[in-house]
């Protein structure tokens, strides 16, 4: 955040503010060490010579640092950089097929397959906000309180973001399972039962299995469950992770929780991630839910036009410093969605087991 002087080209006065700046807001620092000359006061740094600078700086440093605990989701994104248009476009590629060559043999040459009326276009849009600050706060020199505004700032750009993209998941990738969808197809919902052995919208381990199957049926490998926090609690009550042998709340993360095929005794063959965002779709009110089995490698790219940043400006009629927040990008999966395996409208409940069939013979 703050070490890049001679990229910014301050002045002697405005980099001397920027070292002492870096200083007093570096976590590790003892604030009660500091003398009167190291602290900076918000006047000091929107007066120097060169604050269109440095405090869009201190500002942005601070909004990614806000941003990067929230981001799960993006950072499974491929990020490319757009630098001409608004928009770029992925044809749908088919794969390519190496071959053995006899000896003296000639090289078989193999050129993809590209099915341009698939196209996926990924449209760039801008997202931003704006905060106020007021010159009482600058005069009062009330860094902390301009810290929270900007932390906020920055945790709002990404819940916009990590929302958009699993807007896009739920919306372009592969749909395995929509509850919403079983009155039209009845293969579309789950087979979780309630204490009856009816229907109940919920994810069975068979359901799960078959998740896992789409993808392999996709040629894509399993290496994530995406889900939001609160269906941890569904989710290890199911027979599933009950016959893994792992502790509902093991794991060395919050937000992440690693079952390899030791920890579950053999029963799966692969390593699986579980992640958690709460910016995953939860309706509170219906009780459902959206999850997602995925192949990270390979879901899709995040789009860049324009990197998170800030312009200040000021309302001199209402004495206030307002701070603009923007950014430029595009979210977009990769062939048609194949590696992301799609539940939608699950039922925020219980699975039972099959109730045991018993047949009387007279």
């Amino acid at each position: 955040m703050f070490g890049k002087l001679k990229e910014m080209q301050l002045s002697e006065e405005s980099a001397k503010v920027y070292e002492r700046l870096g200083k007093m807001l570096d976590p590790t620092t003892d604030l009660s060490e500091l003398t009167k000359e190291d602290v900076v006061t918000i006047k000091e740094a929107v007066s120097t010579q060169d604050a269109k600078i440095l405090m869009p700086a201190v500002i942005t440093g601070a909004l990614r640092e806000a941003a990067e605990p929230a981001l799960v989701a993006t950072n499974m994104l491929q990020k490319i950089r757009l630098t001409d248009g608004r928009s770029i476009q992925f044809p749908s590629i088919g794969a390519m097929r190496a071959h053995f060559i006899g000896e003296s043999g000639s090289y078989l040459q193999e050129s993809p397959d590209f099915q341009l009326h698939e196209t996926d276009e990924i449209r760039v849009q801008k997202a931003g906000m704006m905060v106020s600050v007021t010159e009482e706060l600058i005069e009062d020199a009330a860094w902390d309180v301009l810290g929270i505004l900007v932390r906020k700032a920055g945790e709002a750009m990404a819940r916009l973001k990590e929302e958009h993209a699993f807007h896009q998941f739920s919306t372009h990738g592969h749909l395995v399972f929509d509850n919403d969808l079983r009155e039209q197809y009845a293969e579309a919902g789950t087979t979780g039962l309630d204490r009856e052995g009816s229907l109940n919208n919920t994810l069975s381990t068979e359901d799960m299995i078959d998740m896992f199957v789409a993808l392999l049926a996709n040629n894509k490998n399993a290496t994530d469950i995406m889900m939001h926090p609160l269906c941890w609690s569904i989710f290890f009550k199911n027979d599933l992770m009950q016959s893994m042998g792992h502790a509902a709340l093991g794991g060395s993360q919050v937000t992440s929780l690693k079952i390899t095929p030791d920890q579950a005794a053999g029963r799966i063959p692969f390593a699986l991630n579980l992640t958690f965002s709460p910016y995953v779709p939860f309706n509170h009110k219906t009780k459902k839910f959206d999850m997602y089995v995925v192949d990270k490698g390979n879901i899709g790219a995040l789009v860049e036009k324009t990197p998170l940043k800030t312009d200040q400006f000021e309302d001199p009629e209402r004495d206030i410093q307002n701070i603009k927040v923007m950014e430029r990008y595009g979210i977009g999966v990769y062939d048609e969605g194949k590696a992301i395996a799609v539940a939608r409208n699950i039922a925020f409940d219980t699975t039972w087991p099959e109730p045991d069939r018993i047949k009387v013979v007279s």
